[in-house]
């Protein structure tokens, strides 16, 4: 999920073989079918008709989920390094799912067209500036068909500044490998930023085996300030809601909120 023009290529580059221990627990199949209740409510198709787009994929587990449901999926990360293990997965998994090496910054460069662009993992907040996320929304544009609809989640600044925690850690094993993530979280409230620190421990043997780090930079975004980028890029929001829950209203207490935008016409 790391991007061009936020500086973020190189970042998962170790972090990107160790992910998918990281983060064996979430629940990617509930939130595609999250997806899926969004979808429904808002195009009217048959599934097995939609193109769909996972940009910011990682190593392509949501897409893998969309495509279980039915959907006809293709993916993209500019992290060479997970695309690798997307490929992988889904060839070890026969779903023959098209995976691309293109970040927000670059996806245009797919010349194709989508039924749903989706961006999950709130991989929009590597964007931290406004010149690369009107980059971002051009691609985008291009890449919908004329009724096509873009789903993303983002960190809500409201929720950041009030529940942050500035040290978190998180501990999980898998196939005889144990990593360590210990992550420090400061904020700039001027830039509306969070700058992450992470330090990763790999335990094999009840040993150390690897030590490593890595500093993320990422935007939060007021929910409002949202709209009004969208709309200055030529989109409009006909849906919002907190992630995982379409049925209830955003509160500014929701950490994740997820919007879905179609073109201005």
């Amino acid at each position: 999920m790391s991007q061009k023009g936020s500086g973020a290529e190189n970042i998962f580059s170790e972090y990107a073989a160790y992910y998918d221990i990281l983060y064996q627990d979430k629940d990617y199949a509930g939130e595609a079918l999250f997806i899926s209740q969004l979808i429904d409510k808002l195009l009217s198709k048959n599934r097995r008709n939609i193109q769909l787009l996972d940009l910011a994929c990682g190593t392509g587990r949501h897409a893998m989920e969309l495509s279980k449901l039915g959907y006809q999926v293709e993916g993209s990360d500019v992290s060479e390094k997970m695309i690798r293990i997307a490929k992988e997965e889904s060839n070890k998994n026969n779903f023959g799912i098209t995976f691309y090496n293109e970040s927000f910054q670059t996806a245009g460069r797919l010349g194709k067209k989508y039924d749903v662009v989706l961006s999950l993992f709130s991989a929009i907040c590597y964007i931290t500036s406004y010149n690369d996320l009107s980059i971002a929304f051009r691609n985008i544009s291009s890449l919908l068909n004329a009724e096509g609809i873009f789903i993303f989640d983002f960190w809500n600044g409201n929720a950041v500044l009030d529940s942050f925690s500035p040290i978190r850690i998180k501990r999980m094993a898998k196939d005889g490998k144990e990593i360590l993530r210990i992550s420090e979280t400061t904020l700039d409230k001027i830039t509306q930023t969070a700058n992450l620190k992470f330090k990763f421990i790999l335990i094999q043997n009840n040993s150390i085996s690897k030590e490593f780090q890595e500093e993320h930079r990422v935007r939060y975004f007021f929910l409002q300030e949202m709209v009004d980028f969208l709309h200055a890029n030529r989109f409009e929001v006909i849906f919002r809601c907190p992630f995982m829950n379409h049925l209830k209203d955003i509160d500014v207490a929701d950490w994740n909120t997820a919007y879905v935008v179609r073109k201005l016409k």
